[in-house]
């Protein structure tokens, strides 16, 4: 019986003396068998106990849908050359800890995809306890050096707390799609010296960065990564264009009859992906709005560059060629403007095809991981739920 209960268990340093099995728990008085212990200073076996007299209670996983108990026999060794005692060291739990490191990769998990406070209810921890083990968890598995072997960097923010105008930076590995750090505060010197400060082969290591159209951004990659290939955002160059063609079907919208006024999504979904209804309401709007059919052909056009052209030179052609066009239908004057300014950094996305589109299912997950945690006023524990959700 022993032995099943013992291959039940799953840790091979301790055999069971005792269960005893209660309404609500389930406690098993183990001992550990091995004859000798290595001393953590001197690294040598000893075989010369000082003391056995003491019983370490220690929380471990669940067993039979019960929380389980391990009543731990507590051994200290005498250590002849270092003329010293010394605890007993078992893989299974960490030193003056009360719980095992499986359960505390447990309680992690358990975190990971809900919240503290249900954790909390579900195992009948404390809640500084819980959140203790998460934080020790989480920052036991984050690498020491998150951007070592970086090559394409992407920059996005996301918002701390709904309705506050407080953002932290996000960087991401573009190649694995993963967030790689998270900085707190969005402004130009923060970022400035946070990446004065990675290690010169890190930085040397990043050949690409791509962001979207914010200055302070640009300035900074210039500044401190004047050898990496500027890339504005794909995405974030079409939700320009899109907001101009937006703002102009907004400034029109009083003359537009009943049947074309519910064109939002018509006219800025991709023409390809409209329903069969959304086509007839983009086909009004064609017929009693030149205007707006000339901005939404536009705005066809330049999406048409991004997924077909396939050369720095041909997409300069084109996106020079287009400029021209729009600026003599004069429709998306901030749009033109845009692309002046960034033009360098928008071909540059014809080199390699590099984008920010992870940040897109990553910033959603974030704002899952905000839901589940209730917010965050603690800046290091929202960092840590972004790095281990991934």
């Amino acid at each position: 019986m022993m032995d099943v209960l013992h291959d039940i268990l799953g840790i091979p340093q301790v055999t069971i003396e005792r269960v005893e099995l209660q309404e609500t728990e389930i406690h098993l008085s183990v001992k550990p068998w091995a004859e000798s212990a290595i001393c953590p200073l001197c690294h040598r076996a000893s075989r010369e106990l000082h003391q056995h007299n003491s019983v370490r209670v220690i929380r471990d996983l669940p067993l039979s849908g019960k929380p389980g108990y391990l009543h731990l026999s507590r051994r200290r060794f005498w250590c002849p050359q270092c003329s010293l005692p010394f605890n007993e060291p078992l893989d299974f739990v960490e030193p003056y800890r009360n719980s095992t490191r499986r359960y505390e990769s447990h309680i992690y998990e358990l975190v990971r995809q809900n919240n503290i406070r249900y954790v909390e209810v579900l195992e009948g921890l404390s809640y500084e306890i819980v959140e203790r083990i998460f934080l020790r968890e989480a920052t036991r598995r984050i690498p020491a050096e998150p951007f070592k072997g970086l090559r394409k960097l992407g920059l996005d923010e996301i918002a701390e707390r709904k309705g506050r105008k407080a953002y932290d930076v996000i960087f991401y590995n573009l190649e694995t799609g993963k967030p790689v750090e998270v900085l707190q505060g969005r402004t130009k010197q923060q970022l400035l010296e946070y990446l004065k400060a990675l290690a010169e082969e890190v930085k040397a290591s990043i050949e690409e960065v791509c962001i979207d159209m914010w200055r302070p951004y640009a300035q900074v990659v210039f500044e401190v990564l004047p050898h990496a290939v500027l890339v504005a955002d794909r995405f974030h160059v079409m939700r320009s264009v899109n907001t101009d063609l937006k703002d102009l079907k907004h400034s029109r919208k009083k003359d537009v009859p009943e049947k074309a006024k519910a064109c939002h999504y018509p006219l800025l979904k991709n023409q390809e992906d409209l329903t069969e209804q959304q086509q007839e309401t983009l086909d009004a709007v064609y017929e009693v709005d030149p205007g707006l059919k000339r901005a939404h052909q536009l705005k066809e056009e330049f999406r048409t560059i991004f997924e077909t052209i396939q050369t720095v030179e041909n997409a300069r052609k084109q996106v020079q060629r287009w400029i021209s066009n729009a600026y003599k239908h004069h429709l998306v004057p901030t749009v033109i403007t845009t692309m002046k300014t960034w033009l360098s950094a928008i071909l540059n996305y014809f080199h390699h095809r590099t984008t920010n589109s992870p940040s897109e299912g990553i910033n959603n997950k974030i704002k899952l991981v905000k839901r589940r945690g209730d917010g965050f006023r603690n800046f290091d524990n929202f960092r840590l739920r972004i790095l281990t959700a991934f």
